[in-house]
């Protein structure tokens, strides 16, 4: 019943998709010429509907190679030790600035743009709390990578040619405020119903609700370290309000994997389709396979394959001996692990962006701290089942089932122990986030779970796994003052050495 329920909950996101694609590829030539600075948006998308614009960055942001391959894969992912690969990053090198700067120049110039728009445009409406809450998912990330940035004055060129960089204590306060204004404004009938146009949700009221509380509940968690009392209001009122209560609430993009490079295909998946069966280089890290392999987890033959050189499945390879690479090193042979391409990486494989089994991570993590009524195991087992089972989201697999999920759950290095509740909790959060780089990497700095060993070079970070992201060069020429105010804010400077606001770690 389970599984019936994620393939048809998959084949509903995919009818919406595919019913805005035609709005969303004529958008494409209308809305990403010219904007890929956040200071340099003279233009604004005038007339085009709102609806179109929310299916326009709820696709955008699911299915662009470019970005996800620069700040998901090469940056975040690496940096958080769940891949590996043969690029500067994955040996703290960050002198390349096409890389660098792909994911703040294609946020901000594309999807912040039209979000700014949404908002603007509808308010109050649902589809304005919508875009509210797209703000914050994508805004978040931004913040959470490279600390201070232009927030409040972003977007809004007539206004501000040069935004100021808002500290990231400031924006995390806007992100509660937002999020509290969007959920509390999201009614039956409030405005036009974007219907299928909404790929995620295709107008469902009650689990935009949901998304909204989930997404408060992450922002609460991330201050945990840094502001506690404000982390545990937070907490506590999102969920009081409702959160995410099965896989069938799970935001995500569904692709059929067709017009690759488009609308169509799965950002990852492009990036490991489009270049063959190097898979770009990307390979599993070493830190991710072996807590794969230690603990007999039952994803293992979904999640990777050893490949061989022609393109083959290495059949020498069997459920226990794969073997991933170390981060830094420059060798990258095929005998390391690569993700299973018919399956999480193939062009229509799924986009996750907030899933039930976070959510229950967050839940367990806040029960165990007292900030939440409940037992912690057993919403650390929900979420381990519910990461297990969103797995039946991507092409050629039905998941895990639920005999062996059981037997996972016994696993010396897997059942609950209260003694080590919050690394339990964590390290499986890690992986059940993989795909998602940017959140594993920010969870990461502030928990400090799971215990990652550095890579193998000294790189600019002095050998330690990287704090930050600087910022693109381009901020310093363009935007001068405001990025030479920021960064007297820190310390170090602008490196990758220099902690954001909310990591204390």
């Amino acid at each position: 019943m389970y599984l019936f329920k994620l393939k048809k909950m998959n084949a509903i996101h995919k009818i919406s998709n595919r019913l805005a694609l035609l709005l969303i590829v004529v958008m494409v030539f209308a809305c990403d010429d010219g904007f890929e600075d956040v200071n340099r948006n003279p233009t604004q998308s005038d007339n085009l509907d709102p609806i179109f614009l929310l299916a326009f960055v709820q696709n955008k942001s699911a299915s662009e190679r470019f970005e996800t391959w620069r700040g998901n894969l090469i940056y975040t992912s690496q940096w958080a030790q769940q891949l590996s690969g043969d690029w500067g990053p994955d040996r703290y090198i960050t002198t390349n600035e096409d890389w660098l700067s792909a994911y703040w120049n294609e946020a901000y110039g594309k999807y912040m743009r039209n979000v700014t728009d949404i908002i603007d445009r509808e308010e109050t409406s649902n589809v304005g709390s919508m875009g509210k809450i797209m703000k914050v998912l994508i805004m978040q990330r931004i913040t959470d990578m490279y600390g201070d940035i232009p927030f409040s004055q972003a977007n809004r060129p007539n206004e501000f040619a040069q935004p100021v960089y808002d500290t990231q204590e400031s924006i995390y306060n806007d992100f509660i405020a937002t999020l509290k204004d969007a959920v509390s404004n999201l009614a039956e009938g409030n405005g036009n119903d974007p219907g299928s146009n909404d790929i995620y949700y295709g107008g469902d009221i009650s689990k935009w609700r949901k998304l909204g509380n989930s997404l408060l509940l992450r922002v609460g968690m991330r201050l945990s370290e840094v502001n506690p009392s404000l982390a545990q209001q937070t907490v506590q009122e999102a969920l009081a309000g409702g959160v995410f209560t099965g896989n069938e609430d799970i935001a995500y993009v569904a692709f059929d994997g067709s017009n690759i490079d488009g609308p169509n295909a799965s950002g990852v998946g492009e990036v490991f389709q489009d270049f063959g069966i190097t898979g770009h280089q990307f390979r599993y890290s070493d830190e991710f396979v072996s807590r794969i392999i230690d603990n007999n987890d039952p994803r293992e033959t979904i999640l990777m394959e050893t490949y061989t050189s022609e393109g083959e499945i290495d059949a020498t390879v069997g459920p226990g001996n794969h073997v991933g690479r170390p981060n830094g090193i420059q060798e990258n042979p095929f005998e390391f692990a690569q993700p299973r391409r018919e399956v999480m990486v193939a062009y229509n494989s799924p986009v996750l962006m907030l899933t039930f089994a976070e959510v229950e991570f967050l839940r367990a993590e806040a029960i165990v701290r007292g900030w939440a009524t409940g037992d912690p195991r057993s919403a650390y087992e929900s979420g381990i089942r519910a990461a297990c089972q969103h797995l039946a989201l991507y092409p050629n697999t039905s998941g895990v089932d639920d005999a062996a999920i059981d037997a996972f759950l016994t696993e010396p290095g897997i059942a609950y122990n209260a003694n080590r509740a919050i690394e339990q909790i964590n390290t499986q959060k890690w992986i059940a986030l993989i795909f998602d780089g940017f959140e594993a990497y920010a969870n990461y700095r502030r928990i400090g779970f799971p215990e990652l060993t550095p890579g193998e070079v000294q790189g600019e970070s002095d050998g330690t796994i990287p704090k930050r992201m600087r910022y693109p060069t381009s901020e310093s020429l363009t935007n001068t003052a405001n990025y030479n105010e920021a960064v007297s804010r820190m310390s170090g400077g602008d490196v990758i050495r220099e902690r954001v606001w909310w990591d204390v770690n």
